[in-house]
């Protein structure tokens, strides 16, 4: 294994890998299939292939055991809360890109804490900070500010922003802060550029080292994850496995989770290429094989899917869920629509979304965490 990510990714050819596993054959997928897991990310390969289409049954059956394992009949539960879609970058899919003409917003201390009892109101202990990239959010303060606002009712805060140096993380993990998540979008070096044409978010190997520098300020939980639909999304997959794979490896402190966003209509309206993006049976696919591959990683499905694919999700592989998001800053004390980041699709109440994890006879896990816990 090489010390940094960027080396492991350069000295893989996952492009053949990705056509490989397009062509794999129904016997290499049953000799996977038997051993319950796959040991290696050529075995993983096999599983996400459209042979494997053919087991997704069986699949989800070892997928759902092999979850209930390791994490119980239960499901963790989180809210985003949008900080600000003030942005200097220029991303081609997304609907907060500096171009667009929307209503700018950075949400002040107050408006935070009122947006933080809004959403304990609902019942979430566990919430996601989330900013657009702006020098402005983490050069005044303003991020350690909002992490301690939060701590006020939520026992575990994450923050979802422009990656930053270790020190300005080390700053985020002393204010209380547990977990980093950063969506690397695509693993595609020579795709990046074209889909990321100007501002910070351009450095491509700033951003994929952004989980190694949380690691190393201590954060106790890293999440990534593709945007799906931006590139060949078995390519996609199979790099988000190999990150995950070194990370637990070289972040052996940290949780490790992984996020499957599929686009979803926004203000830039990106065109989606159609082999880009799984399907729905392909993503059900992808949840189980990524169990198989990794059976202690934690995976994450938003309310950008709709309720009938999550509702299906629930009991085969997937232990974190967000419920009744708003992706726009001020979206929970105040529901308007403009400056949105994308559409949701799942808008059920938290007690709807708790009633539908019930009958499929699992735990809403409001609150995992608590400071106590590591002094």
């Amino acid at each position: 294994m090489k010390e940094t990510f960027l080396e492991e990714l350069r000295s893989r050819d996952l492009h053949s890998l990705a056509a490989e596993s397009a062509q794999a054959d129904e016997a290499r997928v049953r000799s996977v299939l038997a051993k319950g897991r796959a040991d290696t990310l050529e075995e993983f390969a096999a599983l996400i292939s459209p042979a494997a289409e053919k087991f997704l049954e069986p699949m989800a059956r070892i997928s759902s055991a092999t979850t209930q394992k390791y994490f119980g009949r239960t499901m963790r539960l989180f809210a985003p809360l949008y900080l600000s879609n003030e942005c200097v970058n220029n991303c081609v899919y997304c609907g907060f890109a500096r171009r667009h003409s929307i209503e700018r917003r950075t949400l002040s201390l107050e408006e935070i804490e009122r947006e933080i009892d809004a959403i304990y109101k609902l019942g979430f202990r566990n919430v996601l900070l989330v900013a657009a990239e702006h020098p402005k959010l983490v050069s005044s303060g303003y991020m350690e500010d909002a992490i301690k606002i939060s701590l006020k009712k939520m026992p575990s805060v994450s923050i979802e922003i422009g990656p930053s140096r270790v020190e300005d993380y080390k700053k985020y993990v002393e204010a209380g802060c547990e977990g980093l998540t950063v969506f690397q979008e695509t693993y595609d070096e020579k795709v990046y550029p074209t889909l990321h044409p100007s501002g910070p978010k351009s450095v491509f190997e700033w951003r994929l080292a952004t989980p190694e520098r949380g690691a190393q300020a201590g954060m106790r939980k890293l999440g990534l994850g593709p945007l799906l639909g931006v590139n060949n999304w078995r390519f996609e997959i199979l790099a988000v496995a190999l990150h995950a794979k070194f990370l637990m490896k070289r972040a052996w402190k940290s949780q490790i989770s992984i996020s499957l966003p599929r686009m979803r209509p926004s203000e830039g309206c990106f065109k989606v290429l159609a082999e880009n993006i799984p399907n729905d049976r392909q993503l059900v696919l992808v949840t189980c094989a990524l169990r198989l591959f990794l059976s202690r990683i934690s995976l994450v499905v938003s309310t950008r899917e709709s309720r009938r694919l999550r509702d299906g999700m629930m009991n085969i592989g997937v232990t974190q869920m967000s419920a009744y998001s708003s992706t726009k800053p001020g979206g929970y004390a105040d529901a308007e629509d403009s400056g949105e980041q994308f559409h949701i699709d799942d808008n059920r109440t938290p007690q709807e979304f708790v009633a539908a994890l019930r009958s499929h006879g699992i735990d809403p896990v409001w609150k995992d965490f608590d400071a106590g816990f590591v002094r």
